[in-house]
């Protein structure tokens, strides 16, 4: 009886950790800004951003309490390409995004490379980024 209540009480919590696994975890593709400290190793990022093709979803997370939000500017061909939108957050662990539900700007097109500058904000410092949106 008692191993039983055991395996009864492992299954649901390897359910509820499936059930908790944040879509952003199965990105198809994972961005990072620099670090506050100057892309010192072993330092985290100061942020994270994903996006996944199918639904066309971007995510971003400012991921360190350094005073500084971080933005996503999201083009059509390359990071200086066709701008088709732009968005931030700011505050250490918030989480900002956009998909294709939306509708408008968000909508990506298919089969094209989508472009993405990925900033800390306010200083402007850059990470550029560029997939093929296939799904």
């Amino acid at each position: 009886m008692k191993l039983g209540r055991i395996a009864g009480v492992a299954a649901a919590s390897a359910v509820l950790v499936v059930g908790v696994t944040n879509s952003a975890m199965a990105a198809d593709h994972t961005m990072h800004t620099g670090d506050a400290f100057g892309n010192v190793p072993g330092v985290d990022w100061s942020g994270t951003g994903f996006f996944n093709e199918n639904g066309d979803v971007v995510t971003i997370k400012d991921n360190d309490a350094d005073g500084r939000g971080v933005t996503m500017n999201v083009y059509i061909g390359s990071p200086t390409g066709n701008p088709r939108y732009s968005f931030s957050v700011g505050g250490e662990g918030n989480t900002a995004t956009r998909k294709a539900s939306q509708g408008g700007s968000f909508n990506l097109p298919e089969n094209t490379y989508v472009g993405f500058k990925f900033c800390r904000s306010p200083d402007g410092e850059c990470k550029d980024y560029k997939f093929l949106n296939d799904h």
